[in-house]
């Protein structure tokens, strides 16, 4: 790992201790998650969803057979359209009973393996496929392969991609898409292929993100990573300059 990268994921590890997922790791029920609460966080999705599989189930089969006024109401809290919730969560459903016989992993596994010789083939198969349910981008579809232990992709928080670009590159750019591919090759250059470092620096990166550098009003004044924040050494060199 470069001195930087580790470095900043040391401190970062320092300041907030280690990480854990919120919500699921199979593939199937962390598309559920994601679509429990809306605008999506955290909280909301977690709040849907234990109350999803608390009175109703999360499998296929259950989904289904709940009416669409019980999962509007259920999910009335979480999200701001119950109605266009329910009708995606017994969308993904349908999709996984019918399109893949109940196992979304067995599917996503033959997708990877169909790219045995062909990796990136393979890779780009499985995110293809996760991306066809409801809110699910090409950030949530590596996030889920990560997570689930499919494939170490380097995935990037993708409400907190303006971390890793400010960290590195300096200061976010207006295309979300390319800072988003930038973040990833930095992170897929500079970490280990394995599931526990990609999984450890999301976590860190994102957390970083809800805490201290966030979006449009990063407290920059109270970063521990001043050191090595490429867009703090810019604005410093742009003042000395001055």
């Amino acid at each position: 790992m470069p001195p930087k990268l580790a470095q900043i994921l040391e401190t970062l590890e320092e300041l907030y201790g280690p990480q854990k997922l919120a919500g699921p790791t199979d593939p199937y029920e962390m598309i559920v998650f994601l679509n429990c609460g809306y605008p999506a966080s955290d909280g909301k999705c977690a709040k849907g969803f234990e109350v999803l599989k608390s009175e109703i189930g999360t499998e296929p089969n259950k989904l289904l057979a709940a009416s669409k006024p019980k999962l509007a109401k259920l999910m009335g809290p979480s999200v701001i359209a119950p109605a266009v919730c329910a009708n995606r969560l017994k969308e993904i459903a349908r999709e996984v009973k019918n399109e893949f016989s109940g196992d979304l992993t067995a599917a996503l596994e033959k997708r990877l393996r169909e790219g045995k010789d062909q990796p990136e083939k393979g890779l780009q198969a499985a995110k293809k496929l996760l991306q066809g349910f409801p809110v699910i981008g090409e950030p949530s579809a590596e996030k889920i392969l990560l997570f689930a232990k499919l494939a170490p992709v380097a995935a990037v928080p993708s409400a907190f991609v303006e971390v890793p670009t400010r960290l590195f590159a300096g200061e976010p750019g207006r295309n979300y898409a390319t800072d988003y591919r930038a973040a990833r090759e930095v992170l897929d250059s500079g970490l280990p292929k394995t599931f526990e470092a990609r999984q450890r620096a999301y976590l860190l990166l994102k957390k970083h993100g809800q805490e201290i550098c966030k979006r449009s009003t990063p407290k920059c004044e109270i970063c521990p990573l001043t050191a090595q924040c490429a867009y703090l050494q810019a604005k410093a060199a742009d003042s000395n300059a001055d």
